[in-house]
């Protein structure tokens, strides 16, 4: 378990958040805590959860509980995590991850980077899927690092939304069983002299807005279908994008901007909007998460 709060603390955006009933330090400690006996509040969508921990508790065996089930892809091993997390040390109650406030965090589903209880929770269920997790303080602790409690939400790694009807004069995208897209440019279709952006799938989830920070998943090829770029190899973690900050291709900044999380977009851009010496290119974009600060 250090392994994964270590990754996911030094890439999260790290806000004070609140913690409701923090368990007293000084209560006398006698009993071994259930996971049934923490509440988890605020269930609203996108929102930080809370956690109320019971005082006087023992946390010394790892638990987990499923709070709500999710209806997507069943996780396997070794396959792309995109996890909201928040967590909480069982010792003070102080806040350790909260990915609510900021975008969420990628990981492969495997037990060295997760450790093994968490990925034996993990194994299996759907994406979708809330589940409470306990994890004892480690047996041979230097650190003296504390018992922690998570909520972790399963989140898609692809679009997700209502599919839309494609048009005849565009490139046809096909995409593969895990949400890997490829790309077919017919003779048809016509470069593009100014960008253009089509929902391919139509995502309900929050808007992106001018800066907003959105992860998404995409592949950029070359007007002859070569792969230039690809976030989908499951050793490249997705992008992450400030959008209006320049720092990356204008192509993908004004194509987000105002689309929703779980869409699909495709995105044609003339060289201008992307990389002058490589000509037109065409994107497949896949939004996955948004975090607007102003809106935290």
């Amino acid at each position: 378990m250090r392994r994964v709060i270590a990754l996911a603390i030094a890439g999260a955006l790290m806000l004070s958040g609140c913690v409701s009933g923090p368990p007293d330090a000084s209560a006398s400690v006698s009993a071994s805590g259930n996971v049934d006996e923490i509440t988890v509040g605020n269930a609203d969508d996108g929102k930080s959860p809370t956690l109320d921990i019971p005082e006087g508790k023992v946390w010394d065996t790892a638990q987990t509980e499923v709070l709500w089930e999710g209806d997507g892809d069943q996780l396997v091993d070794g396959q792309p995590l995109l996890l909201d997390m928040y967590g909480i040390s069982l010792a003070d109650g102080s806040e350790l991850i909260n990915s609510y406030k900021g975008l969420a965090r990628s990981f492969l589903l495997a037990p060295e980077l997760l450790g093994q209880d968490l990925y034996d929770a993990l194994l299996g269920a759907r994406v979708g899927t809330r589940i409470l997790h306990v994890s004892p303080a480690p047996a041979d602790n230097p650190d003296g690092e504390p018992p922690i409690a998570l909520v972790i939400d399963v989140l898609p790694t692809h679009a997700v939304g209502t599919a839309v009807d494609p048009l005849s004069d565009m490139p046809v995208v096909t995409t593969a069983a895990d949400g890997t897209p490829s790309v077919t440019i017919g003779s048809n279709v016509q470069q593009p002299t100014d960008l253009q952006v089509v929902t391919l799938v139509q995502g309900a989830g929050e808007q992106v807005r001018t800066g907003s920070f959105v992860m998404v998943n995409f592949t950029m090829v070359s007007w002859d279908g070569e792969v230039l770029d690809s976030s989908w190899p499951e050793e490249v973690a997705p992008l992450e994008v400030e959008v209006g900050s320049g720092q990356s291709i204008q192509a993908i900044e004004d194509g987000l901007l105002d689309q929703t999380v779980g869409s699909q977009l495709l995105i044609l851009a003339p060289a201008s909007y992307a990389y002058p010496d490589k000509g037109p290119v065409v994107l497949v974009v896949d939004i996955l998460d948004v975090f607007t600060p102003e809106d935290s």
